[in-house]
Order: structure tokens, then sequence, then C-alpha cells
């Protein structure tokens, strides 16, 4: 019992530095979210959407026909990320979404940095060391980049829990370990795809080194059971996947090229970073853009990670051979650290014709090609070196005294979070104007256009709830996208230059050719048979068209939109 108190203590200091680190969030807590304009939006608008659609809809979340209508879309291949989505449905009928949202993100950094803390100090048994791991791993340059709006890649928690089990079924032999271990898995996955990925990919790196480096026998029966207890649980959701995947085209996949991580990135203090502005004439040549080159390792880091693997020694628990593990966590952290790179090394934004690993995997394994960003690797690229760090710490901490260990591990800390500081940490807040309130009352069920088509646009229907032609999804089918581009009046005011790259046209004559009764006669039909209401403006592209052309009534002109009523 005193043991688990002790890991209050811990969990505390990681919620007292989280607080610190994300100055000044939360003195905002209720009035802005800890986001940017971007991606955060989509990820607030998923936590309201799995609420919806379990509890007031009562249908499959991973199918909506609030976005896309009149067919709807799937959203097996958005970033619905439903762990947070789940943990956030009580707190929504407390409390208002910014207050929602923010909570999730300091759970994600609070319970990220204590359960590194667990497996480091399951390796080093070595508490100093292990807090430091923790520090490392959860204000790492890539918790804070991608704390701009991916939500789905902020919660990184159970990547660490997922390896401790993983470890101790495998060392100890326990089923009971190799269970929890599919649990975690399925928790992981739950969070993030990306995150999956890496899980198996860091699992095979530890097979292999075991069986061909050290010379260990591994657990079959236990690493089995890890797998059957995955997909007895989402062998249906993985399954609905492969079936979309073959029979649907999907859109939205990143470029691997361009979304590569720079060689300099992991050396040179990025965008994300207080002190990254000095360094602004190299990181701006970056491919990508701020979150996704969040990939700074530090000089501290750095040093300790390579002092950790060069001074490893046999730990307390007998288990271990830790010059042995130094050389695995090394091996795992190098081959993340091709990964990150992409399929050509990048050089200060400049693509080589160096072939790398990535480009095998792009190419010849299934679904691998869906994620797009080598860069995200380098989230286990720091994991790696969080270990590497916790055994250099738990060296140099074996000739302390209790005093001087506990002020080392301090040092050790602050000048790390230093050297990783991001604050001010990114808030925003929306203001949400009363047109869409006054949508909300109004119960009647139709489908309105909100123009141009963006992430805080999706945060609106949380307010509003009436359906959205189009909408703002990570993967959308091709089928959705050919009915913007193909349907009369709405291509004209949604279609934007990508879509319509991307889409193939239907080969009807552009309705701006029509005579302008016509064009009237058209837009009457559409709306009428599709059941759209209002279409709503935040710039001036459209409004030409819609008021000249169509020549819709406005019926609300203030706070930064113009709602047309869709009548003649």
């Amino acid at each position: 019992m005193k043991g688990k108190f002790k890991n209050i203590y811990v969990l505390l200091l990681y919620l007292f530095f989280t607080l610190i680190l994300t100055y000044p969030a939360i003195f905002r807590f209720s009035t802005h979210f800890m986001c940017d304009e971007g991606d955060g939006f989509q990820n607030v608008w998923n936590l309201w959407w799995l609420k919806t659609a379990l509890l007031e809809l009562r249908a499959n979340p991973y199918y909506t026909n609030y976005l896309h209508h009149p067919d709807g879309v799937t959203l097996l291949f958005h970033t619905l990320n439903p762990f947070n989505g789940l943990i956030s449905i009580p707190l929504q009928y407390l409390f208002s979404m910014e207050v929602v949202y923010n909570l999730i993100v300091m759970f994600s950094f609070v319970m990220s940095g204590f359960f590194m803390y667990l497996l480091s100090r399951y390796l080093t048994n070595c508490k100093p060391a292990a807090f430091v791991s923790g520090v490392i791993f959860t204000f790492s340059p890539y918790h804070f980049g991608h704390g701009l709006g991916h939500l789905q890649l902020i919660a990184m928690e159970w990547i660490p829990f997922y390896v401790l089990y993983l470890l101790r079924a495998f060392y100890e032999g326990g089923k009971k370990e190799a269970i929890l271990a599919g649990v975690f898995l399925i928790l992981i996955t739950l969070c993030s795809w990306y995150y999956l990925i890496y899980s198996l990919f860091f699992t095979a790196i530890f097979v292999i080194y075991q069986v061909f480096v050290d010379k260990r026998k591994v657990r079959i029966e236990n690493l089995w059971l890890t797998g059957l207890v995955f997909f007895a649980v989402l062998s249906p959701l993985i399954g609905a996947m492969i079936y979309a995947k073959l029979s649907q085209q999907f859109l939205g996949a990143h470029n691997p090229v361009v979304w590569s991580a720079d060689l300099l990135s992991f050396f040179v203090p990025g965008g994300i970073l207080t002190f990254g502005k000095p360094f602004e004439s190299i990181w701006s040549k970056f491919s990508g853009n701020i979150a996704e080159n969040s990939n700074y390792i530090g000089y501290i880091v750095l040093f300790f990670a390579i002092y950790g693997f060069l001074k490893g020694k046999k730990p307390r628990v007998a288990a271990f051979r830790k010059a042995e593990e130094a050389r695995f966590f090394l091996i795992a952290g190098g081959l993340f650290f091709l990964l990150s790179l992409g399929p050509y090394l990048r050089v200060l934004g400049k693509v080589t014709k160096l072939p790398l690993p990535y480009l095998f995997f792009h190419n010849f394994i299934p679904f691998f090609s869906f994620t797009g960003v080598p860069g995200r690797f380098d989230i286990m690229v720091v994991f790696c070196l969080a270990i590497l760090v916790s055994y250099a710490i738990e060296r140099i901490c074996a000739n302390l005294s209790s005093f001087k260990k506990l002020a080392f591990t301090g040092v050790v800390s602050v000048f790390i979070m230093l050297e990783y500081l991001a604050i001010p940490y990114t808030t925003t807040q929306i203001h949400v104007p009363e047109f869409y309130k006054k949508l909300r009352e109004d119960k009647e069920e139709y489908a309105i256009i909100d123009i141009p088509s963006r992430p805080v646009t999706l945060y609106f229907q949380t307010i509003h709830r009436k359906r959205l032609i189009g909408g703002y999804v990570s993967r959308p089918s091709k089928k959705a996208i050919d009915f913007l581009s193909n349907t009369p009046v709405i291509n004209e005011l949604m279609l934007n230059p990508k879509a319509a790259k991307e889409a193939k046209g239907s080969g009807r004559e552009p309705l701006s050719k029509q005579s302008l009764q016509g064009k009237k006669q058209v837009a009457k039909h559409i709306f009428e048979q599709y059941n759209i209401r209002y279409v709503i403006t935040h710039t001036d592209d459209k409004r030409e068209f819609i008021e000249k052309t169509l020549k819709l009534p406005c019926v609300y002109d203030a706070e930064g939109i113009r709602a047309y009523a869709t009548t003649f």
C-alpha cells in the first residue's frame, strides 16, 4: 500500500509539470481549446459524434450521414480515436466541450509520463531513472508538436504499458501478462492506427532480436495469447476495414516523400519549441509543417542515451541482462529512426536519391502505405531513447546518496524540460455565432451547406446539429467526393481545387454556362431534393454566385458569417 501511495506522488508530479509546461492553458481551461484552429476541432467533433452516435442515435459510430449528406460516409479510416471519445462521454454531461477536450489532453500528458515511469522502473528498478524516462517521453517536442491538434497522436500513453506487459509476458512467462498485453494493444488501436503499426513493428523487432541475436527461446504461446485477445475484440473492425478498402476507393492519403522527417529535424530545435525561433532559417526549409517536424531529440537526452548504452550493466532484476537490453533498444531506436526518414533521405528540405527502408514497406506491406507520414515514427525513437537514458541515470544513481539522487534527478529533469520547452502552449477560443444556436433550437431535420469546409465547421455542427453537405473527414471515399464534384450548384458552392483534381468529372456541362433562369431552377431542384435549408459562408468567395446568380435571400449577416435561405 505504501508503494501505491508513492506512485500517486509520482503521478501528481507529472501533473504539476504538465500544468507548468502547458502554460497558459490552465488559466484558459474553460474558455479555450488546447489546440490550434486546424485538426483539433475535427477531434472535438469526434468526441461529440461518439457520444451522439452511441447514446442518442444508437447507431454505428463508424458511419455517419451527418457529414457528406445525403449518402453519408464511412469513418473506418477517419481519425476517430474512440478511446478518447468513450472516456469523454461522462465528461460531456458535466462540462463544456472546451473543458472536456482539455481534460483529455491533460490526461494523455500525465499518463504518458506515468506509464513510461512504470516501464522504466521495471527495467531498471530505479525510481529516479524511471522518472526522468517519463519526463523525456511525455514532454518531448513530438508530444507538444502534435498537441496543436492531433488528439489521437497525443494519446500515446498506452505504448509503454503494452511494452511493459509484453516484456513481462516474455521474461516471466505469465499468461495474465500476455492477456494484459493484448488488452493494452487494443487500447493503443482505439487511440491511433499509426501506433498499432508502430507497436507491431516493435514487437517484431523484439522477437527477431531475441531469437537471432540474444539466442533466447521465445514463448510463442504467450505471443499467440496476446494476438488472440487482440483479434477476438477487434477482428470485426479490422474485417470491416479490409472489406471497405477492397470495395471502395479512398482519398486523402499523405505523400510519404513530403511528410518524411528531415535528417536535421532531430538535431535542430523546431518551430514548436520556445527556443526554436533562432533556428527558423533551418526548420523553415523542412517539408510538412511544424507539428510533423517536431522531432528534436535534445543534446542532454542524446548524451545520456549514449552513456546509458555504453555503461549498461546487470540490473537487480535477475531475468534481465542490461547490456543486451541497452543494445536492443539502441537497435530498435535506430530502425525507427530510419523509418521516420521516409522513402528517400531528406536533408534541409532537399530530397536525395538515397532509398531507405520505408520504401520497401510502403511498396510491399498491406495497409502500410495508408499511413503516409513517416515522420511520426519519431515517437518510437523518443521511446527507445527514454529507456536508454533510464539506464544511464540508474548507473549514476547507484553511487549516490538518497539526497544526491533526488537532487541529481531534479536537475536533469529540469534541464531536459527547459531544452524541450514549448510555451506558450497553443490555445484557441472560438466564438459561436448566434445563428448556429438558433438552428439548434429548430427541431426540424434538414441539411445545410457551411463553406468553406474546414475543421471548425465540424465544431459548429456540434452546436447546430444539422447535417452537412460535405465535411472534413480524414479519408473520405471517392464516392463522397464525386457527389460534391458532380452535383450542380453544390459543386460551384463547395468544390475546392484539390477535390476537383482528385475526383473524376461527370462530363456534365458546368452549371455556370447555363442560362440564369436555368441555374435558379436547377438550384431549387437540388435544394429540395437534398433537403438543404441554408447556405452559410464565412468568406466572400461565393457571395456573387449566391446573391447575383442564385438570388438567395440573406437572413443573417453578422459575427463573420452570412446565412442564406434556400427559398426563391
